[in-house]
């Protein structure tokens, strides 16, 4: 018995027959797989904006406005250097909004479509065994 049979995690054997995969078509088809790639997407689509618009500001400020970038805010602390320490914080708010988003918007429907696929994949699993025991059986030959 592997460690993946008894429950234990790891790849199932080569010789061992695992359960039939789940159709996979069919969950991709399902509205609340095909909402959920909407929002990530759109998610996606703005955090990207707002990184890339946050960089290029600063750039297009740093060539075009090199005054203002020179302007000294409080000692040796420059606006330009300021907002170049502004882009971290950017970042931190978009990693930090994203993993809001995943627990929030991704995680429970995840979850939904995860116990779907299993519930399908037991459903098959118990078909092919009943069949198995319903099949009219052949009369087996073993050679001397």
């Amino acid at each position: 018995m592997s460690r993946h049979s008894m429950g234990l995690g790891g790849p199932p054997s080569p010789y061992e027959a695992g359960p039939e995969p789940a159709d996979r078509h069919s969950v991709s088809r399902q509205p609340a797989y095909q909402a959920l790639r909407r929002s990530h997407r759109r998610f996606g689509v703005g955090a990207t904006a707002v990184a890339v618009g946050g960089f290029l500001l600063y750039v297009l400020l740093s060539s075009f406005a090199p005054d203002l970038m020179n302007t000294p805010v409080s000692g040796h602390l420059t606006v330009g250097l300021a907002l170049g320490l502004g882009q971290f914080v950017l970042m931190g708010a978009i990693v930090w909004r994203y993993l809001v988003h995943v627990r929030t918007q991704v995680t429970p429907v995840v979850r939904g479509l995860r116990g779907l696929v299993r519930h399908h994949e037991t459903t098959a699993r118990e078909r092919a065994a009943f069949e198995a025991r319903t099949a009219p059986r052949e009369e087996e030959f073993r050679s001397w």
